[in-house]
């Protein structure tokens, strides 16, 4: 029965469609109230969908003292009702082929770039996507959970980073790191010597929010968000000049919201 069931739905009836006519094949002509009950539907939901299956050509109906009784024709309607089908769709997919030129005429002269998106895992994953980074041609502007690097023993990789970036590339690093000692430590200790380089923004928090969950790189027209949870680590590059956008405008709300905030409490 659920087979069958699953049968009619794949050629076009509903759940409820399939239930009623399987269900008065079982039980042979019936009226309202009692296919209701055996469905378990209410009378009014009942009756619309038995319409619906008589303009399929699969139920048919009867008076008897002006009490309607319906009954399921053979299951040989059913070869019909799809012979119906197919020839409808065959009709219109020769009338959308036809106009299908008139569809064109109505497209703007502009192109839809789909974002491109690459996914990599573990923590070779990771240091793929923060070499990526090392390509950057513009400022390159990151939320960095430093405190989670450093707990994951990552600080020789980091070191790395910083020392190829600052040497060979000389684009402009502009971060926002949580603010605790350890963090600033860090900095201190290893990008003092590149002030004109690196700008950092210790923050402790936005609207309430946690922004420091992964790391995420806006550099190019790329956005890489990295995940350092340990054991789940993994990346994800997403090449799109409106992400892209989205991002950096973010990152530039972010800084400006700390930067004037840091302004008032001087004043």
């Amino acid at each position: 029965m659920p087979m069958l069931g699953e049968r009619l739905c794949q050629i076009g009836f509903t759940k409820k469609e399939s239930n009623i006519y399987l269900e008065l094949l079982k039980i042979g002509p019936q009226a309202v109230s009692v296919i209701a009950k055996r469905v378990g539907l209410n009378r009014s939901s009942t009756y619309s969908i038995l319409k619906s299956l008589i303009k399929k050509g699969v139920l048919s109906y009867h008076k008897n003292n002006r009490v309607q009784y319906f009954s399921a024709n053979d299951p040989n309607c059913l070869i019909g009702y799809v012979d119906r089908k197919c020839q409808t769709y065959d009709y219109y997919r020769n009338e959308i082929l036809n106009i299908v030129p008139k569809f064109r005429d109505l497209k703007g002269n502009f192109t839809f770039k789909a974002p491109v998106i690459s996914y990599f895992e573990g923590i070779e994953g990771v240091k793929h996507v923060m070499h990526d980074a090392l390509t950057a041609n513009e400022e390159f502007l990151s939320f960095i959970p430093l405190d989670k690097w450093l707990s994951f023993g990552l600080k020789d990789f980091l070191l790395e980073y910083k020392d190829f970036k600052m040497m060979n590339n000389k684009i402009k690093l502009k971060v926002i790191v949580p603010d605790n000692n350890d963090v600033k430590i860090f900095f201190n200790e290893n990008y003092s010597d590149f002030p004109e380089l690196t700008e950092i923004l210790y923050l402790k928090d936005f609207f309430g929010s946690d922004i420091f969950e992964n790391q995420v790189n806006v550099y190019n027209d790329k956005v890489a968000i990295i995940q350092l949870e340990s054991g789940k680590e993994y990346a994800v590059i997403i090449q799109s000049k409106d992400i892209h956008l989205m991002h950096r405008m973010f990152f530039e709300l972010c800084w400006k919201k700390d930067k004037d905030e840091l302004k008032m409490k001087k004043e």
